[in-house]
């Protein structure tokens, strides 16, 4: 949670207010107009509360996607806060996404880990999964399903933390397929996100 920023207050930031007016300003775009760009396939993985997740757990939801881990010195810290408006837009605008973060770290990201980290950037776990598990399952989920490379092992000191991963956010629909890849540097992209699961919600 951002320092001095309650998780309920009313008012939109400017990251916020761009997605709501590209999401209100739609138009004539069509669910199958999103093509299926392959399934996640299984997986089996435990939350941030210890609950076990699989691909089943998550069918007949539309979700995003992003591949992190806690300690993560770069790239992870922007794609949790993107997450986090995106969440908060997609709340407000009356979207039903529910998102997915899976730890590439899960020596280190054990649940209790995981609440922690949800809890400092103010994640609302109603809607929002942290998992962890085991290291290979999630390394040919990212590579096998989502089509993103994962390479390396966590060591200290290293550039990177010595874990390279993906940093695109993508939409699954509820029958579990690929439906879009989103660049989280680029607010059009989050924007774009918004609207396409508006249409498969």
């Amino acid at each position: 949670m951002r320092p001095g920023v309650s998780s309920s207050a009313l008012w939109f930031s400017r990251r916020e207010l761009l997605l709501l007016t590209l999401l209100a300003g739609a138009a004539c775009r069509r669910a199958s107009e999103l093509p299926a760009l392959g399934s996640v396939g299984k997986f089996s993985l435990t939350d941030q509360a210890g609950r076990a997740v699989s691909a089943d757990t998550l069918r007949g939801r539309v979700w995003a996607a992003a591949f992190f881990f806690t300690r993560c010195p770069t790239v992870c810290p922007r794609i949790t806060r993107r997450m986090r408006d995106l969440q908060q837009a997609a709340a407000k605008g009356g979207v039903k996404l529910e998102l997915v973060s899976f730890s590439v770290d899960p020596d280190n990201d054990t649940p209790d880990v995981l609440a922690a980290y949800a809890k400092q950037y103010g994640a609302d776990l109603a809607s929002w999964r942290f998992l962890t598990g085991d290291l290979e399952m999630i390394r040919k989920t990212s590579e096998q399903g989502f089509k993103l490379a994962l390479d390396g092992k966590a060591t200290p000191g290293a550039e990177h933390f010595g874990l390279f991963h993906g940093s695109h956010l993508v939409l699954v629909d509820a029958s579990g397929q690929i439906r879009g890849y989103y660049r989280t540097s680029e607010d059009e992209q989050m924007a774009q996100l918004l609207k396409d699961a508006a249409l498969l919600a």
